[in-house]
């Protein structure tokens, strides 16, 4: 077998005997006819994929599809019911609070003892000791008995224990989440620098950015089985698409079965007399999802001087977005957002007419034509997407009507030296200047 992966899972499924009490268990175990008095729980069904060395996986789904009992095959704390899998390397990790802690222990005696259980010598452990407490940073409480640690403490101490022991296979499940915020920085700088060192890295969180900015790969679970795996962008989408589209009807069956003469197409495109010129977008093809009341038909953006496309864009030019729709009911309070995306998908800005204060309308059975006007953002070069919805937002709940994601794609050029340094943001104008010596 290749040596090139850090972890290869092969089939694997965890099934849990659930009881309706405890004596149930009891009964069970002493009926003479062994009858059972528990149903199974299969936390993972066949569960089968690899991770080459170097890749930084995220791991995402909703809470109780399998994702922690999966981590925790990973490192032992539980054993697999059926399948096999392997780890190449030093796998470290960092679990639910306290997990491994013995709280009666002190905080050095709990370094010890749980380098112990990973099978690290003490000699080497006593070499770490330092490094272990300087990036946890708790003070005298290291000398304290781990029950008197709050959640931060408890998070300190595991993260620094996790990443000083040079692992080759780093795995974190949600516990980052708790902390003082430098700290969190602080790890993920560490972390980063794991992957800049080519380790291999799991992580398994609800921090969808996260994933996009920061993983190679995606891993979505559901109910104990993988739904798919690949490209960061496109999975965590796929899985935002579905979060929602549970609290209503799939968009485009609901289109297809109650609205199928609505179906937009290039026939039924609304010209304007000022808009001859102008090219629209389709969006019938694009993804989407939403609940099906109101649907998004076709977009343009232009320069509001010249009145024509524009996909390459500068700071400070004067845009529209116009968008064209169809509204299947009344909406209360409906809304149109705009959202820039990066590279990443991670959200660079985002406009409302409901965070403005603007009110618009979308009637039933009339032509809906929309323009959203602003400045564009000094912001850095490079490719981004602009995704649209209509919303609708009664008592701070926004509803999704139609989202469709990526429905235009923008060029970011400027040749000023200031739009190529990396970053999204970029600040127009800075003084920069010397106090000492004058």
């Amino acid at each position: 077998m290749s040596t090139k992966f850090a972890i290869n899972i092969q089939s694997i499924s965890k099934s849990y005997k659930l009881y309706k009490s405890r004596y149930d268990r009891v009964k069970e175990f002493f009926h003479p006819l062994r009858k059972q008095y528990h149903h199974k729980f299969n936390a993972l069904k066949n569960i089968t994929f690899t991770i080459e060395k170097g890749e930084v996986i995220g791991i995402i789904g909703q809470n109780g599809s399998g994702k922690s009992t999966l981590l925790k095959i990973l490192t032992s704390v539980v054993n697999p019911t059926l399948g096999s899998y392997q780890c190449n390397g030093r796998v470290s990790a960092l679990l639910e609070l306290s997990a491994g802690f013995n709280i009666e222990l002190t905080g050095i005696e709990n370094i010890y003892f749980l380098g112990a259980i990973q099978g690290i010598p003490k000699n080497e452990m006593a070499s770490r000791i330092e490094m272990i407490l300087d990036f946890a940073d708790i003070g005298e409480y290291a000398y304290q008995a781990v029950s008197t640690y709050s959640s931060g403490m408890y998070v300190r101490l595991a993260f620094s224990m996790a990443i000083n022991i040079d692992p080759d296979i780093l795995i974190i499940d949600e516990a980052l989440s708790v902390g003082d915020i430098r700290f969190q920085q602080k790890c993920f700088r560490k972390i980063r620098e794991f992957k800049d060192q080519g380790k291999t890295i799991m992580i398994c969180t609800h921090n969808l950015g996260a994933v996009r900015d920061f993983c190679t790969k995606a891993i979505w679970i559901h109910e104990g089985e993988i739904v798919e795996q690949g490209d960061p962008i496109i999975i965590t989408e796929n899985f935002n698409a579905f979060m929602i589209s549970r609290q209503g009807h799939s968009l485009k069956n609901e289109l297809k079965l109650n609205h199928p003469e609505t179906i937009p197409n290039k026939h039924n495109v609304i010209n304007l007399p000022e808009l001859e010129s102008v090219t629209w977008i389709d969006l019938s093809n694009y993804d989407s999802y939403g609940t099906g009341d109101v649907q998004l038909n076709f977009v343009c953006l232009i320069d509001t001087v010249s009145k024509r496309n524009i996909s390459q864009l500068t700071g400070g030019e004067k845009l529209r977005v116009i968008v064209q729709l169809t509204s299947f009911a009344k909406v209360v309070n409906p809304g149109i957002l705009l959202m820039l995306n990066g590279q990443f998908g991670n959200s660079v800005f985002k406009i409302s007419n409901i965070s403005y204060h603007q009110p618009i309308s979308f009637e039933p059975d009339k032509p809906n034509i929309i323009a959203i006007d602003f400045i564009f953002p000094q912001i850095g070069n490079g490719r981004y997407t602009i995704s649209l919805a209509a919303i609708s937002n009664t008592n701070n709940t926004e509803r999704h009507l139609h989202w469709v994601h990526d429905a235009l794609i923008v060029e970011v050029a400027n040749p000023d030296l200031k739009y190529k340094m990396g970053t999204q943001l970029v600040i127009d104008h800075a003084l920069i200047r010397n106090i000492l010596p004058g």
